[in-house]
């Protein structure tokens, strides 16, 4: 039998709570990428990759309007939700995913003005906080201003923040 995979079908977005259901047209979540450094000791036939931290995370949405009350938001600190709904082929249960983006809103692109197209606007976004759920699971959270990296319940700077007194 063959296993279809449960794809992601649709998705909605918030900012701050207030939701955009229809008027978001796209959205990027950040990217998990680790800094890494390449070490080389005596007696080491090759280099070694060492976790050297995250790399900056940036996430964006495009809305099919201007909404007034997102243009005036430039500048501040904000929470993006994302809720994207997955399913597969055999059945119509759907999976959830919620994730929760904390940043500050660095850019706002209202795209170029042209009669008789859609002009969406585009909302980009330097992010410290990233969390994502699955089906009420957690799936991982990152918290860069309290120092946090949890990945499958393990948090893997939980000894570093206990030996620098945090």
């Amino acid at each position: 039998m063959i296993d279809y995979p449960r794809t992601i079908r649709d998705f909605v977005g918030f900012v701050d709570g207030v939701g955009y259901a229809g008027r978001g047209l796209e959205a990027k979540m950040p990217e998990l990428k680790l800094i890494l450094a390449n070490h080389r000791g005596g007696g080491m036939d090759g280099t070694k990759a060492m976790d050297k931290g995250m790399e900056p995370m940036q996430s964006e949405m495009t809305f099919a309007d201007w909404p007034p009350e997102l243009i005036t938001k430039f500048g501040t600190y904000q929470r993006l939700t994302l809720r994207p709904g997955a399913r597969g082929e055999d059945d119509f249960t759907a999976d959830s995913y919620v994730t929760s983006i904390g940043g500050l809103m660095t850019a706002v692109n209202f795209g170029d003005l042209k009669p008789g197209t859609d002009v969406p606007l585009k909302l980009n976004f330097e992010v410290d906080y990233f969390r994502m759920v699955h089906n009420e699971v957690e799936l991982f959270e990152i918290d860069i201003r309290a120092y946090k990296r949890v990945i499958g319940g393990v948090d893997q700077l939980a000894e570093t923040r206990r030996a620098m007194g945090l």
